[in-house]
C-alpha cells in the first residue's frame, strides 16, 4: 500500500503540484467565506435577521460566481482567470474596509463571487495536468490540497478571529496578494480557448453528456444529502449530548475530519482504484450511512471521533470519483460547466437535508433521525452495488 501511494505521488507532474499549491492558497484566502456567520456578526455587528440575509447572499454570490466560472475555462486562459479573480478578491477585501456599511457588505459579496468563479478552474487544470492514466490520483491530490488549506485556515483563522475580526480580514487580503503573485509566476496547464477553435467548441456542445456522468451526478446528490448531516444535525446533537461545549467539540471534529482527509486520501485512493467509479460512489454512500447512522447508538467522545473516520471515507471517495468521472467521460468543452455544478449540487442537497431533518428531529428525535438517514445511505449504496452486479451478469 505505501509503495503504491509513494509511486502515485512521484508520478504527479510538476504542473499538478503547482495546481495543488494554487488550490491550497486560494482555499486559505477564503477566510471570510469559511467563517461567514461569525465574521459578519463580529465585524459588522449585524442583527440576527440581517446576519441571516447577508450570509444567504454570500452563499448565493459564491454559487453564482461558480456557475459563471464554469463557463470561462474554455474561453479564457487559466492565468487570466487566476489573475482576474485574485486581483478582484484583493480589491474587494480592501473595499470592505470602507466605513459605509452597504458598500462594505457589497464588497464582501463581490469577494465571494470571485472566490466562486475561480473554483471550477482548478478541476479543469487538474484534468489537463493529471498524469496519463492517473486522473483518480490527481483529483484525490486536489482534494487533499483543498483540505490541507482548510485545516490551516481553520486553525489560523480561528485564532485571528478570536482576537479581532479585522485580523482575519487582513490575513485574507495578504493571502489574496500571495495568490495574485503566485498566479503571475507559476507555469500553468493550458486551458484557454486557443486549444479549440470556435467550430470545435460548437461541435462539442452538440455532443451529449454521457449517461454515466448524469447517473454519477444523481448518486453524488444523494451523497451530498447524507453529507449535509454534518452541518445541521451533528452540531445540534453535540449540544444536546451535554458532553461539553458544542462549538468546541464541533471544531475538534472538523479539525479531525480535515486531518483525516490529508492522511487517508492517498492510501484510500490507492486501495479503491481497483474498483470502478460507480462502485466506489456506492461504497461512499454506505460509509456515510454507517458513519452518521451509528450516532444513534453512541454518546461517548472516542466513539464519535471513530465514526468521523467512517464518514470521512465517504467524503474522500465521493468527491474524488465524481470529479474523475467528469474528467474522463464528459466533453472537454462541457467539463468546466459540470465541475461548477458540483458545489451547486452540494448546496441544494444540504438545503434538502435541513428541510427533511427539521420536522424529523421535532417529531422523532435525534436517534431515530440518525438511524433513518443511516438506513437510507446503506440501502442506497447496497442497491447501487446490486444493480451494478446485475448489469455485469446480464
Amino acid at each position: 500500500m505505501d509503495s503504491a501511494v509513494s509511486h502515485s505521488i512521484k508520478r504527479m507532474s510538476p504542473l499538478m503540484h503547482k495546481v495543488a499549491l494554487l488550490k491550497l492558497l486560494f482555499v486559505l484566502a477564503n477566510g471570510v467565506g469559511s467563517f461567514a456567520a461569525l465574521f459578519m456578526s463580529r465585524h459588522f455587528a449585524l442583527a440576527d435577521a440581517e446576519l441571516a440575509t447577508t450570509v444567504s447572499l454570500m452563499i448565493i454570490s459564491y454559487l453564482a460566481g461558480n456557475l459563471l466560472g464554469g463557463q470561462l475555462p474554455g474561453r479564457v486562459g487559466s492565468r487570466i482567470l487566476l489573475l482576474g479573480c485574485s486581483s478582484t478578491a484583493l480589491l474587494a477585501l480592501l473595499g470592505s474596509l470602507l466605513p459605509i456599511l452597504p458598500i462594505a457588505i457589497a464588497m464582501i459579496l463581490l469577494f465571494m463571487f470571485s472566490a466562486g468563479a475561480i473554483t471550477p478552474l482548478f478541476s479543469v487544470m487538474t484534468a489537463q495536468a493529471a498524469p496519463s492514466g492517473d486522473q483518480v490520483g490527481a483529483f484525490a491530490y486536489l482534494h487533499l490540497a483543498s483540505n490541507a488549506g482548510g485545516v490551516l485556515l481553520f486553525v489560523v483563522g480561528g485564532v485571528l478571529l478570536s482576537w479581532q475580526s479585522q485580523y482575519l480580514l487582513w490575513f485574507t487580503a495578504a493571502i489574496s496578494l500571495v495568490c495574485l503573485v503566485t498566479s503571475a509566476t507559476l507555469a500553468l496547464p493550458i486551458t484557454g480557448s486557443h486549444l479549440d477553435t470556435k467550430d470545435t467548441q460548437l461541435k462539442a456542445k452538440d455532443v451529449p453528456i454521457p449517461s454515466a456522468v448524469i447517473l454519477a451526478g444523481m448518486i453524488f446528490f444523494v451523497l451530498s444529502l447524507l453529507d449535509g448531516q454534518r452541518e445541521y444535525q451533528f452540531p445540534l446533537w453535540l449540544g444536546a449530548l451535554g458532553a461539553g461545549d458544542a462549538a468546541h467539540l464541533f471544531g475538534v471534529a472538523g479539525i479531525v475530519n480535515g486531518l483525516l482527509v490529508i492522511v487517508l486520501t492517498r492510501p484510500l485512493i490507492a486501495l479503491s482504484r481497483r474498483w470502478s467509479a460507480m462502485v466506489n460512489m456506492a461504497l461512499a454512500a454506505i460509509c456515510y450511512g454507517i458513519g452518521f447512522g451509528a450516532y444513534a447508538l453512541v454518546d461517548t467522545w472516542p466513539a464519535i471521533l471513530l465514526l468521523v473516520v467512517v464518514w470521512t471515507l465517504g467524503e474522500i471517495i465521493g468527491i474524488t470519483y465524481m470529479a474523475t468521472l467528469i474528467a474522463q467521460g464528459a466533453p472537454v468543452s462541457r467539463q468546466g460547466f459540470l465541475f461548477s455544478l458540483i458545489p451547486v449540487i452540494q448546496a441544494a442537497a444540504r438545503v434538502l437535508c435541513v428541510t427533511l431533518a427539521v420536522p424529523m428531529l421535532d417529531s422523532l428525535g435525534f436517534s431515530v433521525t440518525w438511524a433513518a438517514f443511516g438506513c437510507v445511505g446503506v440501502i442506497f449504496g447496497m442497491t447501487c452495488l446490486f444493480l451494478r452486479r446485475a448489469r455485469l451478469d446480464h
